[in-house]
């Protein structure tokens, strides 16, 4: 009774934002949600914000019908902090100070479990999971824009990855040889840049910091995260919106490790990695430093580079030398036929 009492209530949450939606838009348009990172977000309070998460016409029909929807309220009443029962210290995250709030152990998380971000000065966030919403209170500092950033940028990623949906990397990802490829590099590593360079040379972006990593039997797919590209550093800014975003998950190519050097060098150079240098690029491209799942994600991780290839791409640190990158990376995916 318990059980069906909680789904009907989950399935009535889901219908009060499908049917708020259908009133402020055309019931066409529902279908035409961008998919972040394979689920489509309704900002149910936010019309501007709503607006802008329309797909292109060549989305395809059969990837929306299989998209969830996760709705984003609201909250009718101010998510009092002292109610949980574990409240953090206070993080450095995304130029902000936040603190995460839950009533049992981080380390118990699995997709029933509910928890909350606490955004100093700007918001908090609460993930129900029995509603599958995101709740959300304004502080001073509020704006549509910052709620867009933190659902599309950090909560939602964070939220998966506790439900055990996904692997969240902290990389960016483009099709090339319409296969996704993936680029990871430490903090103004040139992460960004390389990632604009083949989005501006007509690649469908996958992502541009965040990505979503699905296991299905021996394969692992790259699951897109949104179709916002940031190619300069400035916090709580998701970037312009791409033309062209990869919304069917598609099996991951490889890595590539970037390992800019300086102007002197004249080489651009691959090498592949092998061993625990191999596993140790997927271990450092963490999103999201949850201590509690080191151990799943060591035999995650090593699962993975048994099954997809890394490469460590040497470059000079020269933007007139980008146009030199770009082809050596497409010519040597060209010849491996990743």
């Amino acid at each position: 009774k318990d059980h069906f009492m909680q789904s009907l209530s989950t399935a009535a949450a889901s219908l009060v934002c499908l049917r708020d939606f259908k009133n402020i838009y055309p019931v066409e348009n529902l279908a035409l949600q961008i998919p972040i990172y394979g689920y489509r977000i309704c900002f149910c309070d936010e019309r501007q914000i709503q607006e802008n998460a329309y797909s292109f016409s060549s989305y395809s029909n059969k990837y929306r019908s299989q998209s969830e929807v996760i709705s984003v309220r609201q909250s009718p009443d101010k998510i009092n902090i002292d109610t949980f029962s574990i409240v953090t210290d206070w993080y450095d995250m995304s130029g902000q100070k936040a603190r995460y709030c839950a009533n049992t152990s981080f380390a118990s998380a699995g997709s029933d479990f509910s928890w909350a971000l606490d955004i100093q000065g700007i918001m908090t966030l609460l993930w129900d999971s029995s509603e599958q919403t995101i709740y959300y209170t304004k502080k001073e500092g509020y704006t549509q824009e910052r709620l867009r950033f933190w659902v599309y940028h950090t909560f939602f990623p964070m939220v998966l990855e506790l439900m055990r949906r996904y692997t969240i990397l902290h990389v960016g990802a483009v099709e090339v040889e319409g296969v996704p490829i993936l680029f990871s590099a430490p903090s103004f590593g040139g992460k960004s840049t390389i990632v604009d360079y083949f989005v501006k040379s007509g690649h469908t972006l996958y992502s541009d910091d965040a990505l979503a990593i699905e296991k299905y039997e021996e394969k692992y797919l790259a699951v897109a995260s949104y179709p916002y590209h940031r190619p300069y550093r400035k916090p709580e800014e998701l970037g312009y919106r791409v033309k062209t975003f990869g919304i069917v998950p598609k099996m991951i190519g490889a890595l590539y490790l970037l390992d800019k050097q300086t102007v002197y060098c004249q080489e651009i150079k691959i090498t592949e990695l092998k061993g625990i240098e191999k596993y140790k690029a997927y271990h450092h491209s963490i999103f999201i430093e949850f201590s509690f799942r080191k151990e799943e994600r060591f035999h995650f991780f090593s699962d993975m580079a048994r099954h997809i290839p890394v490469f460590k791409i040497s470059y000079p640190h020269d933007m007139q030398r980008m146009d030199d990158v770009y082809r050596k990376i497409v010519t040597h995916i060209k010849k491996r036929k990743l």
